[in-house]
């Protein structure tokens, strides 16, 4: 397998961060709505901490991911993929990675200004121009829980595609990325 794109296909690098993103963010979303529910409160705020700590894992992945795109050929659609289509790849493909960029970005505004930082081995991953502040976190919580339903949407719009291109159109828009 190639390392970069080609006009047929992805490569490596670009299939290992789509497929890791993916399973992280899979992931993040079942734990989000979850850990709300968690009772024991050393539990949860371990799970909380672990689930900021892959946000920003997410984050810097996407940052990653972005410039690994921008610096690499893209394959083409198939022949005869009409223009609406096209359009409407670029405009989900840009709103999921900027969702994922956003998302994080907000769950760790969120968790400075409440006062709860991220901690990995006793650092604390603060955010230096965040201050303390109840009203910011609040909002922050609206925008990160915002996110999560449009990224939703947005994955479920981009997997419905790829079926779409597998089962009714059977061309090769799928496999480009899945397959070795």
């Amino acid at each position: 397998m190639a390392f970069k794109n080609s006009e047929i296909t992805y490569g490596s690098v670009a299939k290992f961060l789509h497929a890791l993103i993916f399973i992280l963010v899979i992931a993040m979303l079942t734990v989000g709505f979850l850990m709300g529910g968690i009772q024991d409160k050393p539990l949860k705020g371990q799970i909380i901490n672990l689930h900021k700590l892959i946000g920003i894992s997410i984050l810097i992945l996407m940052i990653l991911r972005a410039i690994w795109a921008f610096t690499n050929s893209k394959p083409a659609l198939p022949a005869g993929t009409p223009s609406w289509q096209k359009f409407a790849e670029r405009v989900v493909h840009f709103l999921i990675y900027a969702v994922l960029i956003a998302m994080p970005i907000a769950g760790w505004v969120m968790s400075v200004a409440a006062g709860y930082l991220p901690h990995l081995f006793g650092f604390n991953l603060s955010l230096p121009a965040v201050p303390k502040s109840e009203a910011l976190s609040d909002r922050a919580f609206d925008i990160h829980s915002y996110l999560a339903y449009a990224l939703i949407a947005l994955i479920s719009i981009h997997a419905l595609a790829a079926l779409y291109h597998y089962f009714i159109k059977k061309d090769n828009v799928l496999q480009r990325m899945i397959y070795p």
